[in-house]
């Protein structure tokens, strides 16, 4: 197997820790266990009380109870719980994929996305938004004409990581008319559910459309709680989840326990943390809005659709040296050159309490 440096990872193991500001940080604020077993109403003995042993391979029945009320016509036997997300985007793809199969990927996109499908000999072809000057869009005609050629996989992402953009309700149920159609399975990453700008915009999982349909998402993103190591995978296709759990005896076996039960204990609290998250977003995107009017002869941005990261455009100048600049200035920013894009976008990340003061570096560096 032969798979590329991931870009991405890359750039934040050599700089998330040592720049006192992140400006482009991809999850919302992290909880302590504390917080998370206050508001999950646990006690502090029950975390205490819990034996160190092996998990289930397919993950504790009930946080595969709690992760099945999100997902209408699914239930806990539709779930696959894994260490991290991108243990799960692994091994989908090993089990979606073989050498000369076509897979269609949305992009830009988190490199996993399209790079491990690469690495197994997969035909990679890129299904790009476009940049207009009201955001972010999706080309559907674009979609179908891919489609019409013999593909095995669909790779979507909404809500989109790096660019903010969400479908409308209209255009994702006619992705799902049109994987129906032709018989293309559905990978639908799925991170950043529970971030819309308000509740009653959130689409339906791909796998609460699609009997064979993937619907991936975990607690890095809109929970806060990266740490925890938990993702998760959602179909009804039984064969399918048994053939990736078995797979997963090559990886990590199993989930670890303290994980999965913080895990469900957050579950309970969701609609406290994810609401909280919506709201310290919408504060962080009213200062962007205002920073990027400040500078509008130098930068470009549009409020993400949904989520909590954006592309901001720079008007002249490369942004992997703009990027370096505000780094030596104290603030983190990720170009997008990192996403595979060119040399003229940064990410803005605006789910953490540290954004204004990440911002005051950004502006000391531009000023």
């Amino acid at each position: 197997m032969q798979i590329r440096e991931f870009l991405l990872e890359r750039y934040y193991a050599r700089h998330e820790f040592t720049t006192p500001f992140q400006l482009s940080a991809s999850d919302c604020e992290s909880l302590a266990v504390g917080d998370v077993l206050r508001l999950g109403g646990a006690s502090a003995e029950h975390f205490f009380e819990l034996r160190l042993g092996y998990t289930e391979t397919r993950g504790a029945p009930d946080l595969r109870a709690a992760i099945a009320r999100s997902y209408p016509d699914c239930g806990p036997g539709d779930v696959l719980v894994c260490n991290a997300p991108e243990e799960a985007v692994f091994l989908a793809m090993q089990a979606l994929l073989g050498p000369g199969e076509r897979a269609v990927v949305s992009t830009p996109c988190y490199q996993s996305l399209k790079e491990v499908a690469r690495s197994i000999g997969a035909e990679v072809v890129e299904w790009p938004l476009t940049e207009t000057d009201c955001g972010w869009t999706m080309d559907l005609d674009r979609l179908d004409e891919l489609l019409r050629a013999p593909t095995r996989l669909l790779v979507t992402n909404a809500p989109h990581n790096p660019t903010g953009f969400q479908p409308a309700a209209e255009q994702w149920q006619r992705i799902h008319e049109l994987t129906a159609e032709r018989g293309v399975r559905w990978f639908s990453d799925e991170m950043y559910r529970g971030l819309e700008p308000d509740p009653r915009l959130a689409l339906p999982p791909s796998a609460s459309l699609s009997p064979d349909a993937l619907s991936l998402w975990g607690m890095s993103k809109s929970f806060g709680l990266p740490g925890l190591r938990i993702g998760w995978l959602v179909s009804r296709d039984a064969k399918l989840l048994a053939r990736i759990e078995a797979l997963k005896d090559y990886t990590s076996i199993c989930s670890n326990a303290t994980g999965e039960l913080l895990a469900r204990i957050a579950l309970d609290a969701a609609e406290t943390i994810l609401a909280g998250n919506r709201a310290r977003i919408a504060a962080n995107a009213a200062r962007m809005e205002a920073f990027a009017r400040r500078h509008r002869a130098r930068l470009h941005w549009h409020r993400p659709t949904a989520g909590p990261v954006s592309l901001v455009r720079l008007l002249a100048g490369s942004a992997v040296e703009h990027a370096e600049r505000v780094r030596v200035a104290g603030a983190l920013l990720v170009p997008s050159t990192l996403f595979d894009l060119d040399d003229r976008h940064v990410r803005v990340g605006l789910g953490r309490d540290s954004f204004p003061a990440a911002l005051e570096r950004w502006e000391a560096a531009l000023t």
